[in-house]
């Protein structure tokens, strides 16, 4: 089996396809309404998308040379500071940004090598991880703000319309580690409807999720969406 992670490079790179079509008659008026993040406007999201494009190309190209590149190599305080430098820009500078920084990181990944994708490492916030898992990583995050965008007129998603294959991923990734997010003595049944029921935690009353697929995921992935009585979650990761 090839390390190349071939098909979350295809499926990101719909999404970013999807994402520029969304932006793509993005006004100064769009760019400067809030998004669906707290004191985040849409500027402030088109612009982390963008940088973190450039980060993730950097963890790339560094593990192409055989070294391992930190995300943000000014760590959080530069996150922070890059977005705030370019979130009021207009929407013609902010949509040309995304769409450069976006090229380069799939020119880098179409760059790497089978040996690279099957060694190279990059470090993120949370720490070491594989240059192939990566890219899982960029296409979560494009997934995620693409809801969060909250442009519905140009036609971006709310949580029932994230892709399928991304859900597919999204939903094996947070049952892997759900149980342990959960309060102590809790036990939870998620029925997503689509997919068979299954009960995370060793509380020995489970408490019923019944929701889409979607809506679950916006409630794993702390993004709100929680109906009463479902139990608060640590931090996914």
């Amino acid at each position: 089996m090839p390390s190349t992670p071939r098909p979350w490079i295809d499926h990101c790179t719909q999404a970013h396809r999807r994402l520029l079509n969304v932006v793509k008659n993005l006004t100064d008026g769009h760019a400067r309404r809030p998004s669906l993040l707290p004191d985040w406007t849409v500027g402030h999201l088109l612009t982390h998308l963008a940088r973190n494009a450039d980060a993730n190309s950097g963890m790339v190209e560094a593990a192409q040379r055989g070294d391992v590149a930190a995300m943000y190599p000014g760590g959080q305080a530069q996150r922070e500071a890059d977005i705030a430098a370019g979130c009021a820009r207009p929407a013609r500078e902010l949509v040309d940004d995304l769409t450069s920084a976006t090229e380069r990181l799939e020119s880098a990944w179409n760059s790497t090598s089978e040996e690279v994708w099957a060694t190279g490492l990059g470090r993120t916030f949370g720490g070491l991880r594989a240059i192939a898992f990566t890219v899982f990583m960029r296409w979560r995050e494009v997934e995620i703000h693409l809801a969060d965008l909250g442009l519905h007129e140009l036609g971006s998603p709310d949580w029932d319309g994230l892709s399928p294959a991304y859900v597919d991923v999204e939903w094996a990734e947070q049952s892997a580690t759900l149980a342990r997010r959960l309060p102590e003595g809790t036990s939870v049944i998620l029925i997503p409807g689509d997919r068979p029921s299954r009960v995370f935690g060793a509380g020995e009353r489970p408490i019923q999720i019944r929701a889409t697929p979607g809506r679950i995921l916006q409630y794993l992935l702390g993004r709100g969406g929680a109906q009463p009585g479902w139990p608060p979650l640590t931090q996914w990761s």
